[in-house]
């Protein structure tokens, strides 16, 4: 099972449920959330890549958070109360309020599971991992060019406070990358999202993906988010090209609708299914 945790901005209490995408829509039973950006794009990207591969439909662990943590701390309850009961292949962190008590306490539930899921980590989940020392225990970190200045910085808490001697260096990704890795403050996978992505593993890069070019995507909040839930559902699928093949198909859709930065995400969750179609072509 596919198992995405993060907070939404917009309803009360505590959403937990099969995922699916209607109407524009991403539904968890009778709740319904606006795709436009963040952990429900995330979600309805993943959604539209398992259904056209067949696969189970991801099961969605949301808090509704405002900004006071209450969200964040009812999803991680659930975790560590029922993690085991989902019996998952991966885990997908997303938006959230990056408590640090609670890095701790979830690695030590996921190493506690007969079976180990993959770890992934965006936003939220990501900066409370790399925060709390624990980034080397996940699988797959995707942070845009910023997020990797932080993820490079050893001593910054937030990406806001990055540095000054870091964010003012005109740094390359390569050497972001190995600052990050040394300082064991990303993933044995780190895909950095922006307009040349990049894949490295083990601080060597082993992929990079350039075209085709659509410079109107780094304009359009939430393409970031489409990745990481496009890969989750990848690598649940066991695609063994699964990082690669997300930013591929982010790509394809961008330049298959032909974005503009006006371009709203529910239109790029809407083509998933084509551009994954066209990439399969192309592949054959």
């Amino acid at each position: 099972m596919l198992v995405l945790i993060g907070t939404v901005p917009n309803k009360v209490g505590l959403h937990i449920g099969s995922a699916s995408v209607d109407g524009g829509k991403l539904k968890i039973g009778n709740a319904e959330f606006s795709v436009e950006r963040g952990t429900a794009a995330m979600a309805a990207s993943a959604v539209m890549v398992c259904k056209y591969y067949g696969l189970e439909s991801p099961l969605c662990i949301f808090g509704a958070d405002t900004g006071d943590g209450v969200g964040t701390n009812m999803m991680f309850h659930e975790a560590f109360e029922n993690l085991d009961k989902y019996d998952p292949d991966v885990v997908t962190l997303h938006y959230m309020f990056p408590k640090v008590g609670y890095g701790g306490p979830f690695i030590a539930k996921v190493e506690s599971l007969k079976k180990r899921p993959q770890l992934i980590a965006d936003a939220g989940g990501m900066y409370l991992m790399k925060t709390t020392k624990l980034a080397d225990k996940f699988d797959v970190f995707t942070p845009d060019q910023g997020e990797l200045y932080f993820l490079a910085d050893e001593m910054a808490p937030h990406p806001l406070y990055v540095r000054e001697e870091i964010a003012y260096k005109d740094l390359t990704a390569g050497s972001l990358a190995g600052m990050a890795y040394k300082n064991r403050n990303t993933a044995r996978t780190t895909v950095i999202k922006g307009a040349v992505d990049q894949v490295y593993r083990g601080g060597v890069k082993i992929k990079e993906v350039s075209g085709p070019n659509i410079p109107a995507m780094e304009a359009i909040g939430g393409t970031g988010d489409t990745i990481t839930g496009m890969l989750s559902a990848l690598r649940f699928k066991g695609d063994p090209d699964a990082d690669f093949k997300a930013l591929i198909i982010n790509r394809l859709i961008g330049e298959k609708i032909r974005c503009t930065p006006a371009t709203q995400i529910s239109e790029f969750i809407n083509a998933v299914p084509e551009a994954i179609e066209e990439y399969e072509k192309k592949s054959r």
